[in-house]
């Protein structure tokens, strides 16, 4: 795949988990494909995900299902 930050093509899709608010209004959203580049070091997410991304969290009532998450403090 090629990097759209440095032009090689050394790019691949990996799956990672975004967390979007905080509190009550925290929502998780898991397996997302972001770019990432060795080459140039960069982690990026294509317009389509973005666009899908925002999709989940405006409609996210009907995407989510709720789970109890167990939260530690670092320090």
């Amino acid at each position: 795949m090629i990097c759209d930050i440095c032009g090689k093509d050394k790019a691949h899709v990996r799956r990672v988990t975004e967390t979007y608010g905080k509190g009550k209004n925290l929502l998780l959203i898991e397996n997302i494909p972001m770019v990432s580049c060795p080459d140039c070091g960069q982690s990026y997410f294509a317009a389509e995900t973005l666009h899908e991304i925002e999709r989940i969290r405006l409609h996210h009532k009907s995407f989510a299902v709720e789970r109890s998450v167990e939260v530690a403090k670092f320090g």
